[in-house]
């Protein structure tokens, strides 16, 4: 008879985590569907330019986007797990749910248990993002953008500025509704003992898709031997700037690899010689890694300790709830503090992971412990 209502007692319990894990979970993916999408549109916008003014590919663009989204989750995944923690106790307290099932005997830890499982789950997939996905889509995005600036001509001018394509330094007066450019000034660097220098009326991008040419209208050439200094000019009605003829293009360019382009193991072991700023850049951007996904398990025991402590008021939880995303947002203003203040020692790491682990450690003593050695400060807000 015991053993028959102890297992009933543990399905009910099973019943329960279950139902607000369910409820708990699909509140954070909404939230970080939402907030992901934002922020993937405003980063969206700094790349319009790239389609409405220099032609690039639509497919092309969105598939710099889409390499985007690890760093969007890394950033939106805890803050959507502190929110929906708060949103959904907060509703069970409010419709006296959590009254209900603690009156029927279910423990603080049996409520704790569905934050813990769902921080959990979330932290494991933030080690995957930031160890494995992230660098690998830093590096495809980066290796996108100087392809773009290397390969085609869609990047070349930009009216009222001016812009480096390979050898060629340009700059165009100004641009109109038809793509033209007028007023255009070219420098040509591409042989070693001749300095070579365009100017003509109007400029047109011809074949933008496949690379193209730029094709030069009524201007001159003007060229100086470097090494006699005798100058020549040519004065012509056309002239077509082709950087795919020019003997740099068969040059490779081996670029260095910065250090969000890196994997986590060559950043804490590298295998190249590298002076102490670049050193000190690597070990940030390694523990930045190590140390971002624990902002889940951070961020979920934070919102449930404000709202399982203490007593319950039909008043309202404001307080709480502005708390806890008070205490997030200093967490992660402090890391980012500290981040940029290694340079003034390697202590700053043990700070670093304190300022996570700390808070963490406390959330979960009051948590389990039934909140019996609760501090004063907390007292204060037991009352909304």
């Amino acid at each position: 008879m015991i053993l028959s209502q102890y297992l009933l007692s543990v399905r009910r319990m099973k019943k329960l985590t279950s139902y607000i894990f369910g409820q708990l979970f699909f509140t954070v993916i909404a939230i970080i569907l939402v907030l992901s999408s934002i922020m993937w549109l405003v980063q969206s916008l700094r790349y319009v330019e790239l389609i409405s003014n220099k032609g690039i590919p639509v497919l092309l663009f969105l598939k710099m986007l889409v390499y985007l989204f690890p760093n969007i989750f890394v950033i939106t995944i805890p803050i959507a797990i502190l929110l929906g923690i708060l949103f959904i106790y907060n509703k069970l307290i409010t419709d006296h749910e959590l009254v209900v099932m603690q009156a029927a005997g279910v423990s603080q830890k049996q409520l704790v248990r569905p934050v813990l499982l769902l921080a959990g789950v979330f932290t494991v997939l933030l080690y995957f993002l930031t160890l494995y996905f992230l660098p690998f889509s830093f590096r495809k995005h980066r290796d996108m953008v100087l392809l773009l600036k290397q390969e085609s001509l869609t990047s070349l001018i930009s009216d009222g500025q001016f812009s480096t394509f390979k050898t060629y330094t340009v700059y165009a007066h100004r641009k109109d509704n038809k793509g033209q450019f007028f007023g255009v000034l070219l420098f040509d660097a591409s042989q070693a003992d001749k300095s070579v220098f365009f100017m003509a009326e109007k400029g047109i991008l011809v074949n933008k898709g496949s690379g193209g040419y730029l094709l030069l209208i009524n201007g001159s050439r003007q060229e100086q031997d470097l090494k006699t200094s005798k100058p020549s000019i040519l004065y012509f009605d056309r002239y077509v700037i082709d950087p795919k003829n020019t003997a740099f293009e068969n040059k490779q360019e081996i670029r260095l690899l910065k250090a969000y382009e890196r994997g986590t193991g060559e950043l804490l072991n590298p295998t190249e010689p590298l002076d102490p700023v670049m050193q000190r850049d690597f070990a940030v951007a390694a523990h930045q890694r190590l140390i971002f996904p624990l902002y889940a398990l951070v961020f979920g025991c934070l919102g449930a300790s404000v709202l399982l402590l203490g007593y319950f008021n039909r008043k309202g939880r404001a307080g709480r709830i502005t708390l806890a995303c008070g205490i997030a947002l200093l967490i992660e203003v402090i890391e980012m503090i500290l981040f940029h203040g290694w340079a003034y020692g390697s202590f700053i790491m043990w700070i670093c992971y304190g300022v996570v682990f700390v808070p963490l450690f406390v959330c979960l003593y009051l948590l389990f412990s039934g909140g019996a050695s609760l501090p004063q400060l907390f007292n204060e807000w037991r009352k909304p």
